[in-house]
């Protein structure tokens, strides 16, 4: 046996252990990378799973046999210490660190926004800086924002944990980026183009200056006081910063700074029609709000060059700036515009969709904000993609559960009733049960008795060993055979008089069963486990069922 093959049983047997008597494959994958993180997956994952089929074929006894083995040997896998937390800032001692997080609140925080925020967050707290939240909300025509979306992200963050030192409207600034509108064509670094939009195009392609480019600063201040009359009107005229025209990517060359909107509709602000593109609003506040560290995706490195021509222009320090890599959720959808087109097709119920990743439907599903908090400090700014899935987001959820009870659930159940069995006391997830002597009902799930047969064994889990006597549609009938260990039987979880749950799966589809009666003193809000289901949240609770949502495996 290599020393792969032994790590895996050793961690299949505390794992299952742990949970009833079933080994989970995720968990012992993660485990062994962990410990060896060197090792070649492919190799790792067949060896896990030899390990979890031979741990999840043992009776409960041995296992706990073999892990008190384990545990008197003084066995203990020790994972290679690795540094953890944010990358230190050379420069802060001498600049101090002042973040932002600048969401546009089109729509409520999601998975994706939760990486800019906390990393800005505990940047600034970590060195005693300021931490800004500053709402882009500067666009009234194609990113309108939602109604309420300021409080939705107080309350959305703040469960999280972070908490703003301070707080920017964008909308509320119009004013201050006229301002410098005017002191950028004062400078003769802006220009007012009324070219053809396509004209213009041809034209920039072709690394040409449009006329409007070369007209003298006088012109150019007339014409932007123009636009701030209305008396251009949408689409006949566009603010546009210097730049280089030779630049590679056509879009950094001579970008809009603002524009004119004849109807805007924006819950903030009215009768004004001159509107700052993102790039120039942006890139004013940083130098404005002192701000010293960007934080955000690689998406944005186009947008930091364009608005360092902004700090050139006006002879600023740009601040320093991580972009990191993407998170990649396969099958699952992140962007925010398709998540509202999908609302309000029908496709998603809402924003707590479960097939979704915003933070409503994450902490409704039980997911924690520590678990989220240790997800983002370990992903960091590295500027590396990341494959994040339920299996992996369950590694950092998983140690903040603590008050998660364990309860048995009995999918599609049958009744099963058992003659002559004897009267015993037993401990079931941490409640006492009495098995009464003679007929005793149980409920079992059929998937684990998928074709029962007459003449099948049966161990029923901490009870005693039975025998099938009667198998029908709705019901089984078995004699008792005896409370000793036997080789080669299979063991069922049961209940006796379960209570009706129903459980929300992330593909917002439901799974319905029976749970045992502790399910009863689980609060709304708390966390359940169901042995060799998973992890779920309380949703609602009545007298006679309980409806929970899956956080995970």
């Amino acid at each position: 046996m290599t020393a792969y093959s032994e790590d895996a049983y050793r961690y299949a047997i505390r794992n299952a252990y742990a949970h009833h008597g079933k080994a989970d494959m995720g968990a012992l994958v993660g485990k062994l990378k962990a410990l060896y993180p060197d090792a070649n997956p492919k190799e790792l994952i067949p060896i896990c799973k030899q390990a979890v089929e031979k741990v999840n074929g043992m009776g409960m006894n041995e296992i706990s046999q073999e892990y008190e083995k384990f545990e008197k040997a003084g066995f203990e896998l020790k994972i290679p210490e690795k540094k953890v937390g944010l990358q230190d800032l050379e420069w802060a001692g001498e600049e101090g660190v002042v973040t932002r997080f600048a969401p546009n609140p089109s729509a409520p925080p999601h998975l994706g926004h939760v990486r800019a925020a906390f990393l800005s967050y505990a940047y600034a707290k970590k060195y005693g800086g300021k931490f800004i939240l500053r709402f882009d909300d500067t666009d009234p025509k194609l990113k309108k924002p939602m109604e309420g979306a300021e409080k939705i992200f107080f309350d959305e963050l703040g469960w999280l944990g972070i908490v703003p030192d301070m707080v920017v409207r964008a909308s509320d600034r119009l004013e201050v980026y006229y301002d410098y509108m005017q002191q950028l064509v004062g400078l003769g670094q802006g220009y007012i183009c009324s070219c053809d939009k396509e004209e213009w195009k041809k034209r920039i392609l072709q690394h040409e200056a449009c006329p409007c480019r070369e007209l003298p600063v006088e012109e150019q201040q007339a014409r932007l006081q123009k636009m701030f009359k209305h008396e251009y009107k949408q689409g006949e005229a566009v603010l546009r910063i210097k730049t280089d025209l030779d630049a590679d990517d056509p879009s950094q060359r001579d970008w809009p700074c603002a524009r004119i909107v004849d109807k805007p509709q924006h819950y903030n602000v009215k009768d004004k029609y001159v509107w700052p593109t993102y790039n120039f609003a942006c890139g004013i506040d940083d130098h404005l709000l002192g701000i010293t560290l960007i934080i955000r995706g690689q998406e944005h490195v186009p947008n930091m060059l364009k608005q360092q021509w902004l700090f050139k222009h006006f002879g600023w320090n740009y601040p320093h700036a991580f972009h990191y890599g993407r998170i990649i959720m396969p099958g699952t959808e992140m962007s925010k515009s398709k998540m509202i087109a999908g609302i309000a097709a029908g496709k998603y119920i809402g924003w707590d969709d479960p097939r979704l990743f915003t933070l409503r439907t994450l902490m409704r599903r039980g997911i924690t904000p520590e678990g989220i908090r240790d997800l983002m400090i370990e992903l960091g700014v590295k500027t590396s993609d990341t494959i994040l899935n339920l299996e992996v987001l369950a590694t950092y959820n998983k140690p903040h559960l603590t008050d998660a009870i364990n309860v048995p659930l009995i999918e599609n159940p049958i009744q099963l009733e058992v003659d002559f069995g004897p009267s015993l006391e037993i401990e079931m997830d941490n409640e006492r049960v009495h098995l009464r002597e003679g007929n005793q009902g149980f409920f079992i799930s059929q998937n684990d008795l998928p074709e029962p047969k007459v003449g099948n064994v049966l161990r029923l889990r901490n009870a005693y060993i039975v025998k099938l006597t009667q198998v029908e549609p709705t019901h089984l009938n078995a004699q008792f055979v005896s409370t000793q260990k036997l080789e080669k039987t299979t063991q069922v979880s049961w209940v006796l008089q379960g209570i009706d749950v129903r459980i929300v799966m992330p593909t917002n589809t439901t799974k319905h069963g029976l749970a045992g009666h502790a399910i009863r003193n689980a609060k709304v809000g708390q966390h359940v486990f169901f042995p060799g289901f998973g992890y779920c949240r309380v949703d609602a609770k009545d007298e006679n069922s309980v409806t929970l949502w899956f956080t995970h495996p």
